[in-house]
């Protein structure tokens, strides 16, 4: 097999980011830009320069060090300097070429993984023109805003965070990686049970808004990673709870687990935020000098709630055993030892970057929260297991067609 290059994975993310209904709300949100508003996608030969250069940055070492970084691009400075911007921009008097040198000399100043290089086109560049990806620039330091729920980030970002390594997201959702000569991905085609955990959040209702509620457990497995500490987030099934977990087939309810009382409830914590920010962008009749944002102090009360709440589950991820979540996403349990499979688990497949489920994977080799997230779901076909090894290496455990799958993040 021929090793992959930049313009593999720049096709791989165009392909995949198509397919995906992350394409989907980037259509709908596209549909309500100002007229000339330059589209968040790069053209792929400026895909691809991004990918070729961030990963040779990531190998590039400043004062003996390598630094982890990440980029975002944008057709233009006004999507960091919208009215209700996604991000806060520390802009640079002066751009500076997006080179290797540039990338890795300005590396130490971002504060990986809160924040980024902004990348864009040189002015004197032709839009979508064979110039564009010669023209590139660093404008400046970009950081996450305390973003409305409804302001979708759908900018393309391009991370390097560890040397050989790239990585390109579309907004907070990572499509492709590619690492060791080979391409990963973190689009299923399996992803039932994201599927299912978002309805029950919703609670069976359309609210298109809400549909980055997968978005938020991938914040909390970031936590776990930024954290070094290792972690397991278990969740249940539809319908089952505490005592489905421990107490099946004779089990003795765990007296270890640190159970909430009442449980934290993260999921209609997104709902009400959602509800909110909705509530809030509604049309005003009123004439501008007399607007205020209706519901804003409600909508702002709601996102930090829901911060402060990731935090604390990020937080509870820490103590030896996995926090247990419900179905629609209520934090039942912490510190909670998981109780053995039914059955021997007699084979765990890994998903390869070709989404194949047929290469076997060595469970006996790994540690003990590896064997509990296999356990966990094996038998389960309904629930999923978050699993962050020290190293930082994240996965899912899932059965997926009867097979136990280990798919990494």
């Amino acid at each position: 097999m021929r090793p992959k290059y930049p313009a593999d994975v720049a096709a791989a993310f165009v392909e995949l980011d198509t397919q995906s209904q992350v394409s989907a709300q980037r259509l709908a949100a596209r549909s309500s830009l100002a007229p000339g508003a330059a589209p968040p996608d790069p053209p792929v030969a400026v895909l691809t320069r991004l990918i070729e250069t961030m990963f040779f940055a990531s190998t590039a070492t400043e004062e003996g060090r390598s630094n982890p970084v990440g980029a975002v691009f944008a057709g233009s400075l006004a999507a960091f300097e919208s009215e209700r911007p996604s991000w806060d921009l520390v802009r640079l008097a002066s751009t500076v070429a997006f080179d290797v040198q540039h990338v890795a000399n300005l590396a130490s100043a971002c504060a990986w993984p809160r924040s980024c290089l902004a990348v864009v086109p040189h002015e004197g560049a032709r839009e979508g023109g064979a110039a564009m990806d010669e023209a590139l620039v660093i404008a400046g330091i970009v950081t996450p805003h305390r973003r409305q729920f409804s302001d979708l980030d759908q900018l393309v970002r391009v991370v390097a965070p560890k040397p050989g390594v790239a990585a390109v997201f579309r907004g907070e959702w990572e499509i492709v990686r590619y690492e060791r000569g080979a391409l990963r991905t973190w689009m299923p085609k399996h992803r039932p049970h994201l599927d299912s955990i978002e309805k029950a959040v919703l609670r069976v209702q359309a609210r298109p808004l809400i549909r980055h509620v997968r978005n938020y457990l991938l914040r909390i497995v970031d936590g776990m990673v930024e954290l070094g500490r290792g972690g397991l987030l278990a969740i249940l099934g539809p319908g089952e709870g505490l005592p489905q977990l421990f107490c099946e087939d004779g089990n003795q309810l765990d007296t270890e687990v640190k159970r909430l009382a009442p449980p934290v409830g993260f999921g209609a914590a997104l709902l009400e935020m959602s509800d909110a920010h909705t509530a809030d962008a509604a049309p005003d009749p009123r004439p501008a000098l007399e607007r205020r944002p209706r519901g804003a102090d409600h909508a702002l009360q709601t996102s930090e709630r829901v911060h402060r709440m990731l935090d604390q589950i990020v937080r509870m991820t820490t103590v030896d055993g996995a926090v247990v979540m419900s179905h629609c996403l209520d934090v039942l349990a912490f510190g909670a030892k998981l109780p053995p499979p039914k059955a021997i688990i007699a084979e765990v497949f890994t998903a390869t970057p070709n989404q194949r489920m047929d290469e076997s994977w060595a469970l006996d080799a790994r540690g003990t929260r590896h064997r509990a997230a296999a356990a966990f779901v094996s038998g389960y076909p309904d629930r999923i297991a978050f699993i962050v090894s020290q190293d930082g290496n994240a996965a899912t455990f899932q059965e997926i067609d009867g097979k136990v799958v280990y798919w990494p993040l």
